[in-house]
């Protein structure tokens, strides 16, 4: 959740070197499309599963193949 936190409060090119400390390569587009839908990712998620909706969302705005990515990226940290 840290991580997050810092990419919504961060300049998009400090976003984006924090990114790629963590091994998630995404372009300056990608974050700007991807940070509003940060506020809403739930803790609950952990528990329940990330909602299929917010999936789509997720891919809407990175594309499905970096959405994919992404998913198994957070399901490799966590």
């Amino acid at each position: 959740m840290r991580i997050l936190n810092e990419i919504k409060t961060k300049s998009d090119q400090e976003a984006k070197m924090l990114a790629d400390a963590y091994g998630i390569n995404l372009s300056v587009n990608e974050i700007r499309a991807l940070r509003p839908l940060l506020d809403e990712i739930s803790f609950h998620w952990l528990f329940t599963g990330i909602p299929e909706s917010f999936l789509d969302k997720v891919k809407n705005a990175v594309g499905d193949k970096k959405g994919e990515e992404l998913f198994r990226q957070y399901l490799d940290m966590i």
